[in-house]
C-alpha cells in the first residue's frame, strides 16, 4: 500500500462507527436517516453534477459540517438539530458540495504535503476531531500536530469559504431551491468570531465568517428568480421522522417527553413519544407507541426494524429476530438493518440461529463495512462457529475503526498467524499492522 493511502486510511479509520443510533461518541448509523439525508441531498448533488456523494453523521452537540476526499460529506447531530427546516440543511449540504467541486481538497492537500507525511496526517485528524466536539478517537495522533500547523490549515479554507457560499446558493437555485437558506444558517453562527476561541460553536471555526463573505452570497442570493423545484415531495416529512429520532434517541428522554403533548396522537410524536420512553426505560409505555406506528404504517421497514431494535434491548431475542426480518424482507440490501437482523439471531444463543446470524452479518458487512457494532457481532459469530482467524481480524478492524490502534495490532497480529498466507484476512491484517505502526510513530513525536 503506498504511502498516501495508509495516510488517508487512517484518517478513515480515525472515525469510530457505530449502530444503531444514539451510541455514544463516533458517528450515528440509521438506515432511515441516512435514507433522510440522501433524499434532502440529491437535488443538490443533481444539480452540482458531482456524482455519488456519502453524508455520514457524527455524534456530537457541537454543530459542525465538512468534506473529505472520496466525496464524503460530515455533519454533525448538533448541526442537523440546529436547523429549521429542510433548505437550512441542504444550504450546508450545498456548500460542503460547493468545496468539493472547487477543488478545495486538493489545495488542503498540498497545504498538508508542506510538512512531513505524520504531521500532515495529524492536521487532519486534529480538524476532523475538532469538528467532531473535541474528545474521543484521534486524540491521540492529533495531540502531535502543532497548533501552528492548524491555523495554517484554516487559512487556506478562509480563503475557500466564499467561493463554496456562492457555489453551493447557485446549486441550490439550479435545484428550485430558494438559496436565501443559506443565509439564515450563516445568520446562526454570525458574531461568533467576536467571542473567546473557546466559547465559539466550532461551525464557526471551521467556517470563518466575515461581512464580505456574507455581502457576496447576498448577491447570489439576490439574483435567485425561482426554479422549477426537484425536490421530493415528502422531503419534509421524512425530514421530521429523522428529527422525531434525532430528539428521541439523543435529547433527555424527560426533557423530550415534555415537549410532546400527551394527546397529540399524530405520527410524529407518537415516534417521538416511543424513543423516549424505551430510554427511560419505560417498557409498557414505549410498547404502545411503537404499536401504534405499526397500526398506522404497517408496511414501514423503519418502524418493523425500531421494533425490533425495542424488543431485542428489552432482551426478547425471539421476537426482535422477527420484526427485523420484516424489515429485511422489504429492504434485503440495507446492511444497517441486515446488521440488526443479525444482532437478534446471534442474541438467540443456538447453533442454528448464531449460523444464520453469521450468514446474515456476512451480507451486512459486504455492503458496508463501517459498522463497529457490526463487526464485534460478526467476530462472536466466527468465534462461535469455530473461525477464530477472522473473529480475529475482524476484532481487529473493529479496534482500528475506533481508532484503538493498540488493540487493533494485537488483534491482527493473532490473525497474520492463523490465517492463510496471502488471502484477504491476512492481507487485511498487514494492512492494520502497519498502519497501527505508523499511528504508534505519531504519539512517540509528541
Amino acid at each position: 500500500m503506498k504511502l498516501h493511502k495508509i495516510s488517508y486510511l487512517i484518517v478513515t479509520l480515525a472515525i469510530m462507527f457505530w449502530s444503531p443510533i444514539a451510541y455514544a461518541q463516533g458517528l450515528i448509523r440509521d438506515a432511515e436517516i441516512e435514507r433522510t439525508l440522501r433524499i434532502i441531498a440529491e437535488p443538490i448533488i443533481k444539480a452540482a453534477g458531482i456524482g455519488r456523494v456519502n453524508i455520514f453523521i457524527i455524534n456530537s452537540n457541537s454543530p459542525n459540517a465538512f468534506a473529505t476526499g472520496g466525496n464524503n460529506v460530515f455533519l454533525s447531530s448538533g448541526l442537523i438539530r440546529r436547523m429549521k427546516n429542510v433548505e437550512m440543511l441542504q444550504s450546508v449540504i450545498a456548500h460542503e458540495i460547493g468545496h468539493l467541486t472547487g477543488g478545495h481538497l486538493a489545495q488542503r492537500a498540498a497545504n498538508i504535503g508542506s510538512a512531513n507525511t505524520a504531521a500532515g496526517v495529524g492536521v487532519l485528524l486534529g480538524i476532523l476531531t475538532a469538528a467532531a466536539g473535541g474528545g474521543g478517537a484521534g486524540v491521540g495522533v492529533a495531540a502531535a500536530t502543532s497548533s501552528a500547523g492548524q491555523r495554517n490549515f484554516l487559512a487556506f479554507t478562509r480563503a475557500q469559504e466564499s467561493a463554496a457560499d456562492q457555489a453551493g446558493a447557485r446549486y441550490m437555485a439550479r435545484a428550485g431551491i430558494n438559496p436565501a437558506a443559506a443565509l439564515d444558517v450563516l445568520n446562526i453562527f454570525r458574531g461568533q468570531e467576536a467571542l473567546n476561541i473557546s466559547r465559539q460553536d466550532s461551525y464557526a471555526i471551521t467556517h470563518p465568517l466575515h461581512s464580505q463573505r456574507i455581502a457576496d452570497l447576498k448577491t447570489v442570493v439576490a439574483a435567485y428568480k425561482g426554479n422549477v423545484s426537484t425536490q421530493n415531495p415528502n422531503v419534509d416529512y421524512w425530514y421530521a421522522r429523522s428529527v422525531a429520532k434525532f430528539n428521541g434517541f439523543i435529547g433527555s428522554p424527560k426533557g423530550t417527553l415534555r415537549r410532546v403533548s400527551k394527546t397529540d396522537k399524530g405520527e410524529i410524536a407518537t415516534l417521538t413519544r416511543a424513543i423516549a420512553y424505551h430510554r427511560l426505560p419505560n417498557k409498557k409505555k414505549s410498547m404502545v407507541e411503537i404499536k401504534r406506528l405499526l397500526a398506522m404504517r404497517p408496511a414501514d421497514p423503519y418502524y418493523q426494524e425500531l421494533y425490533g431494535q425495542m424488543l431485542l434491548e428489552n432482551g426478547n431475542a425471539s421476537a426482535a429476530t422477527a420484526a427485523y426480518a420484516k424489515a429485511v424482507n422489504k429492504l434485503p440490501k440495507d446492511a444497517q438493518i441486515l446488521a440488526g437482523l443479525g444482532r437478534a439471531q446471534l442474541a438467540q444463543n443456538t447453533k442454528s440461529s448464531t449460523q444464520a446470524a453469521l450468514k446474515t452479518l456476512k451480507r451486512s458487512y459486504a455492503r458496508d463495512p463501517r459498522n463497529g457494532r457490526m463487526l464485534r457481532d460478526l467476530g462472536v459469530a466466527y468465534a462461535k462457529t469455530g473461525n477464530p482467524g477472522m473473529a480475529s481480524i475482524t476484532s481487529a478492524e473493529r479496534y482500528a475503526l475506533a481508532s484503538n490502534f493498540k488493540l487493533a495490532a494485537v488483534h491482527a497480529e493473532r490473525a497474520e498467524k492463523l490465517l492463510p498466507q496471502g488471502s484477504t484476512g491476512w492481507r487485511k491484517a498487514v494492512d492494520i499492522l502497519s498502519i497501527a505502526k505508523r499511528t504508534s510513530k505519531i504519539r512517540k513525536k509528541r
